[in-house]
Formats: C-alpha cells, sequence, structure tokens
C-alpha cells in the first residue's frame, strides 16, 4: 500500500516539474502575447508569437487545413492546460493538414504555438463571439492523467530505541481523473473516490 502511495507522488511530482514538451518548445527569451492583449489589443499584436492551451470545444477539417475552437485556460510551467470550471474566452486555430476528429476529440487539452494573426467573428451557438486567431505552427495533445490527493496522513514517528513504530490508524487518499471527456467549452470537477485504509 505505502509503495503504491509513493510511486503515484512520484509520479506526479516528476510530472509537475517535467519541461515543455520539445514540439511547442521556443528559443528562450521569445516574446510571447498573452491572450488577454491579444483579445484587447489585437491590431497591435498581429504578427507575435504566441503559446495558448485550452480544451478543444470544435474541429473542422477544411480542404487544406483544420480549425480548432478551443476554451482556453492558462498554462502550466510545462505548458499543460490547467483546467476549471471557467474560462476566460476562447480562440481559434488555423492548422494545415488534416487532424483526425476521432484523436483530437473535444474535450482533450492541446497546447499552440504559433503566430496571431488577428480576430475574426463567428457563433458560439447563436451567440455572435469574436475570437482571437492563430496560425499554428506545432501542438501538442495532452494525454489523460490522474491526480492524487493525499488529504489526511497520520503515521506514527518511529521510536529509535525501542525499534517499535504502530501503525498509522487510518489514510484517506481521493483519486480523481483529470476530466478529458468533457463537454465542449467546459472543463467540470471530477466527484473523488475516497479509499480509506483499515483501522486495524
Amino acid at each position: 500500500m505505502y509503495k503504491q502511495i509513493s510511486m503515484m507522488l512520484l509520479a506526479l511530482l516528476v510530472s509537475s516539474c517535467a519541461t515543455v514538451p520539445d514540439k511547442i518548445q521556443l528559443p528562450e527569451g521569445t516574446p510571447l502575447v498573452s491572450y488577454e492583449d491579444a483579445a484587447s489589443q489585437a491590431d497591435s499584436k498581429i504578427g507575435q508569437k504566441a503559446r495558448w492551451g485550452g480544451v478543444i470545444a470544435k474541429i473542422e477539417n477544411k480542404a487544406e487545413q483544420t480549425v480548432l475552437e478551443v476554451v482556453f485556460y492558462a498554462l502550466r510551467s510545462n505548458g499543460r492546460p490547467t483546467s476549471g470550471d471557467e474560462s476566460i474566452g476562447r480562440f481559434r486555430v488555423y492548422v494545415g493538414g488534416f487532424m483526425d476528429p476521432m484523436v483530437y476529440k473535444v474535450g482533450r487539452s492541446m497546447t499552440f504555438t504559433g503566430d496571431f494573426s488577428g480576430v475574426e467573428e463567428g457563433l458560439v451557438g447563436e451567440h455572435k463571439y469574436v475570437f482571437p486567431t492563430l496560425q499554428a505552427s506545432a501542438y501538442y495533445l495532452w494525454k489523460d492523467i490522474q491526480q492524487v490527493d493525499v488529504t489526511s496522513v497520520h503515521v506514527w514517528p518511529y521510536d529509535y530505541w525501542s525499534g517499535w513504530y504502530p501503525r498509522p490508524y487510518h489514510r484517506n487518499i481521493y483519486i480523481r481523473s483529470s476530466g478529458n471527456s468533457l463537454p465542449a467549452g467546459a472543463a467540470t470537477k471530477p466527484q473523488p473516490v475516497k479509499l480509506e485504509r483499515s483501522k486495524n
């Protein structure tokens, strides 16, 4: 039990400290336009480099390129989008070539690098929407992960002189999926599954 918990925690620690994937790395010091600045100062930001990510809300293959509509989420230090119940907006990405919708499914997390190309009008349902737009030079599709939260650990200290230590009387562990099978444009918070160690 302890070994499994240690391995899961170690895997999470390693993943959290991981570097940005090679596909979406940019030269150090490259100035990047933020989503907020692109949306509010579009004319002055056209042509600047960007690295944005989020959750796929829509994918459409055209004759020579694919258009993705993405719900924007801020990026972690390793380039992976965060997730939550709210987003500050959406953006469109134009990618050259064909992207299979069965692979790049609605609800999957992606990160893109490319050039900001301005804003364009469109619809979200029947609502008029202005989308900041990227011409993608590279992209990365993130794999599903599980997060492990050790919310309550009670361990008695080891007695060096007697060589005796009692067992921890209980341990609560919550395992939740990252939730990539999401409805379009939403990231929901999964319900935790509680595993409790026996007191005996």
